[in-house]
C-alpha cells in the first residue's frame, strides 16, 4: 500500500508564528512633551529616552560642582498597538542650583524612565550639601584646604557618578558614558564633566548626556571642559581672567557648567526618540524555500 503524504506545504511542520509588525521604520523625535500615533502596521518599537540635565550650583562665594547628565536609556522591541496614541514626557534642563528633570516613554507594555541629572554642589560653607545624586551625579563643590567633599551618585544603568570636589576646585559632573573628574586641588582647576554616550537610533551616531564641568579658581583657557554629549564648561576666576560657565545643550541632556564666583548655567533639556520597526512574519514554507 502506498504511503500517504502530508497536504502540509511546509513538511508537516508547524513552527511558533511572530506578530508580524509593519512600522516603515518611521522614526519620531520628541523635544517637548506630547502624544506620538503609531503607524497602522507597528507591533515593536525601539526608544531612546534622555532626561533633563542638572544645573551647576551656585557658586558666590567660591567654585562650584558642574551638573550631571540626565539619565540615558535604551529598550529594543517594545510591543505597541498600530494606530494607537502613546505619552512621552521631555524632561526640561535643571535651572542654576536644581536638578534636571524626568523624561519618560509610557508604553504600558514596557514604560522607560530615565531620571533628572543632579544638580552641581555649593562651595563648602557651613550647612552645604554635596553633589546631588540623579540620572547622573552633580558634581562636588570646592572645599576648604586639604578636605574633601563627595559627588552625587549617578543611577545603575543610567549613568554615573560626579566628582569630588577640593580646594578651589569643583568636581566635574557625571555623564552617561564615564564618571566626572575630581577636582585639581593643588592647581585650583575644576574637574572636568564626564563623557556621555552615542545612539544610532536615527541612523546617525550622536552622543548625549554629558556632564558639566567644576568650577575653577585658577583660570585655564581649555579647563574645566564639559563631558562629551553637550556638557557645559565649567566657569574659571583667577584676578582679571575669568570665564562664564556654560549651560548643557538642549535636547542632548547634558549637564550645565559650575560657576566660580560667577555665573553657574543651566542644564540641558533631554529627548525622547522613538523608532517603529519593520519586521516580517517568521513562518515560512519549505516549499518556498527550496523554490
Amino acid at each position: 500500500m502506498p504511503r500517504s503524504r502530508s497536504s502540509s506545504t511546509n513538511g508537516g511542520v508547524i513552527g511558533k508564528k511572530n506578530v508580524t509588525s509593519f512600522g516603515k521604520n518611521t522614526i519620531t523625535s520628541k523635544t517637548s512633551s506630547g502624544d506620538i500615533t503609531t503607524q497602522p502596521g507597528t507591533r515593536f518599537v525601539d526608544t531612546l529616552v534622555v532626561a533633563g540635565g542638572g544645573g551647576g550650583g551656585t557658586s558666590p562665594p567660591g567654585q562650584s560642582g558642574g551638573g550631571g547628565a540626565g539619565g540615558f536609556r535604551t529598550a529594543s522591541s517594545i510591543s505597541v498597538c498600530g494606530g494607537a496614541s502613546y505619552t512621552l514626557t521631555v524632561g526640561a534642563g535643571g535651572a542654576v542650583n536644581n536638578a534636571g528633570n524626568n523624561s519618560v516613554a509610557a508604553f504600558p507594555s514596557n514604560p522607560i524612565t530615565s531620571i533628572g541629572g543632579g544638580k552641581g554642589g555649593l562651595f563648602d560653607t557651613p550647612g552645604s550639601p554635596p553633589g546631588l545624586g540623579g540620572g547622573s551625579g552633580g558634581g562636588a563643590g570646592a572645599c576648604s584646604p586639604g578636605g574633601t567633599l563627595a559627588g552625587g551618585s549617578g543611577t545603575a544603568c543610567q549613568g554615573n557618578d560626579g566628582g569630588d570636589g577640593k580646594a578651589g576646585a569643583g568636581g566635574g559632573g557625571g555623564g552617561a558614558g564615564a564618571a566626572g573628574t575630581d577636582g585639581c586641588g593643588p592647581n585650583q582647576i575644576g574637574g572636568p564633566g564626564g563623557n556621555g554616550s552615542a545612539s544610532s537610533i536615527t541612523g546617525s551616531s550622536v552622543t548625549y548626556a554629558g556632564g558639566g564641568g567644576g568650577g575653577s579658581n585658577t583660570f585655564h583657557p581649555s579647563n574645566p571642559t564639559g563631558g562629551s554629549g553637550g556638557g557645559g564648561a565649567g566657569g574659571a576666576n583667577d584676578g582679571g581672567s575669568s570665564r562664564n560657565a556654560v549651560a548643557g545643550t538642549a535636547n542632548l541632556g547634558g549637564g550645565g557648567g559650575g560657576g566660580a564666583n560667577n555665573s553657574p548655567a543651566a542644564g540641558g533639556s533631554g529627548i525622547v526618540i522613538v523608532k517603529e520597526l519593520n519586521k516580517a512574519s517568521g513562518v515560512w514554507s519549505m516549499q518556498s524555500q527550496f523554490q
